[in-house]
């Protein structure tokens, strides 16, 4: 039902705290609890599969897109690379509408997406140098300048969107 995009880097009790949110608000409206793709429980390091390749499929395979909007997401190039993927492989319109965003502070969301109406590929980071510089070598094929700028514009396109 979800792919939820997040940060390691953000407080763990404030995302448990908005998928409960979702999980409750899923359920009182399907009659079931939803269905999560979560990073740390559906992939695995150690296994040969590669995380790039299978990004579009994972998302595309999910029918929600929650962003766990956090203060360190618009600087993780893996947060905004998914972002991306969801947007490269349907419509603005489709995509707007999967887009669950839920902000882990209430008073910093519009701060956090201006913040990604003015992003930089060269200042966001991995955890993982080797999987930034892959991730920068495919940015770089598109164009840094074009993948700021349709990042900068898919921000203000969730401001002005809106999200449940």
């Amino acid at each position: 039902d979800y792919f939820i995009c997040h940060s390691w880097h953000d407080p763990g009790e404030h995302k448990y705290r908005c998928i409960r949110e979702v999980a409750e608000s899923f359920r009182k409206a399907e009659g079931r609890y939803p269905t999560f793709w979560f990073d740390l429980v559906c992939m695995h390091e150690d296994q040969s599969t590669d995380p790039l390749k299978e990004l579009p499929i994972n998302v595309m395979s999910c029918r929600s897109f929650l962003a766990l909007l956090g203060p360190t997401f618009p600087g993780r190039l893996w947060c905004v690379w998914e972002l991306f993927t969801l947007f490269a492989f349907t419509r603005s319109e489709q995509a707007l509408e999967r887009i669950c965003l839920k902000q882990l502070d209430e008073e910093l969301c519009d701060q956090l997406l201006l913040k990604l109406s003015h992003f930089d590929v060269l200042l966001a980071e991995c955890f993982n140098p080797n999987q930034q510089a892959r991730l920068l070598r495919v940015i770089r094929a598109l164009g840094c300048d074009l993948f700021n700028e349709r990042i900068r514009l898919l921000a203000r396109q969730i401001r002005q969107h809106g999200t449940p």
